[in-house]
């Protein structure tokens, strides 16, 4: 299955002064042993945004995953599909 996940956090909270727990994201071994793929991970600094891209087998593993940060603000994760298989449930032409 393959899920988008964003965690915002307050400039408060902002892990920039200690990125441990960030870092913790970009390891590989972490993303493994949660069952985790990581296809792709982005920041958008000033907004103190992080988002991720990932694949995994259930939504469990995307919540281990992320938990290094989830006390540092709020997490949404949200199961999606391609545009091709959405395509493939609603085919053009159908009412």
């Amino acid at each position: 299955m393959l899920f988008v996940a964003t965690h915002r956090h307050s400039a408060e909270s902002c892990p920039s002064d200690n990125p441990v727990n960030v870092h913790e994201l970009i390891r590989p071994e972490h993303a493994a042993q949660c069952g985790v793929k990581v296809l792709g991970g982005y920041v958008a600094p000033p907004e103190h945004l992080i988002f991720h891209v990932l694949e995994a087998d259930d939504y469990a593993s995307i919540v281990k995953f992320y938990r290094p940060i989830m006390t540092m603000g709020d997490a949404e994760i949200t199961p999606v599909q391609t545009l091709e298989e959405a395509a493939g449930i609603f085919p053009a032409g159908d009412p």
